[in-house]
Formats: C-alpha cells, structure tokens, sequence
C-alpha cells in the first residue's frame, strides 16, 4: 500500500510546484533509450552532479512510479515489490553507476524516479526526503505477435535447417545403386 502511494506522490511531484520546494538531488539520471519495445535492453547511468555533496552517503532507488503497484529496479536489472536499492551508500565522488535493465516491461508510458535519500533511510517515507526526484518519461512499446524476436528466430532456423538436413538423408538413400545379388 505505501509502494502504491509512493507512486502516486511521484507522479503528483512531477507536475507540482511542491517538487519545486525540494532541491535537485546530488545525481542524474540518464537512459539509453526512452522509447523501446518490450524485451529491449535499456542502459542505466547514473552520475554526480557537478558541486555535488562530497563525502555525504545516499541510497539510491530506482522506481517504476507510474505502474498501479511501484516497482523498484535492483542493481541486477529485475524489478521488486519493496523498496530495494539501485546503490547504497553512494557518494558523489564515486564513478558514475552504470547498469542494465535487461527486459524492458511492461508495455506502455512510464515515469522512471530516481529518488536519494541519506543512507539507510526509508524511501517509501517522504519526510526523509531531502532533494526532489529525478523524473524520466520512457514509452515501452507492446512486443506485437508478428515480431518473432530472436530466440523464435533461432528456433525457425533451427527447423529449417533439420528440415533439410532430413531431404538430404533421404535423398542421398535414393540414389545410391543398389547392391545386386548373384
């Protein structure tokens, strides 16, 4: 119920001047595509700003803050029902964070949050909110039935290779003399 609420707080922000009331937040937040088909791998960049905060520490969330339930993105690519880190402990004199979303999902507009809070803090509590979230707008185009992907392709191949494989078995057989008795 509070991830359901988060979402809706984020979404809220977006569009509100009480995001305004927060400062921006020590990172960024880059994708490498914000329009993709499902399935599609999307790099994850997540670098310092300049100025940033020196040796202070943050956990970093990543959220899919537009979904009915928020959904938050772990540093191996796969999505969680609570609250999990994209980074903990993060400083702004670490390298920038680079990870991959393996499978783009589910279909459809999507707000991706970035929210910072101190380290070991609640992220689902917005009173340990110091800086407003970084919000990215990614569309994830449904996969149709047409797009065979590349896994149907390789199974495609894979039979018509064993089909005439199959011919050829056949067709040497054929055409071998026969052996004649005397």
């Amino acid at each position: 119920m509070r991830s359901l609420a988060l979402a809706a707080l984020l979404a809220a922000l977006a569009a509100t001047p009480v995001e305004a009331a927060l400062p921006a937040p020590p990172f960024d937040l880059e994708l490498s595509s914000t329009s993709l088909v499902e399935g599609q791998a999307v790099t994850v960049l997540v670098t310092a700003r300049p100025g940033g905060t020196g040796g202070e520490r943050y956990d970093l969330y990543l959220q899919l803050a537009s979904s009915e339930e928020a959904a938050f993105l772990t540093a191996e690519g796969t999505w969680a029902p609570r609250p999990v880190p994209y980074a903990r402990a993060a400083s702004t004199t670490d390298p920038p964070i680079v990870g991959q979303w393996p499978r783009a999902w589910p279909p459809g507009r999507h707000a991706l949050g970035l929210v910072v809070v101190p380290a070991s803090a609640d992220p689902l509590s917005r009173p340990e909110w110091r800086y407003r979230p970084v919000i990215i707008w990614l569309r994830i185009a449904p996969l149709r039935a047409g797009d065979a992907g590349p896994a149907a392709a390789i199974r495609g191949l894979l039979s018509v290779a064993a089909a005439v494989a199959v011919a050829l078995v056949c067709w040497a057989g054929r055409r071998r003399p026969s052996a004649s008795v005397p």
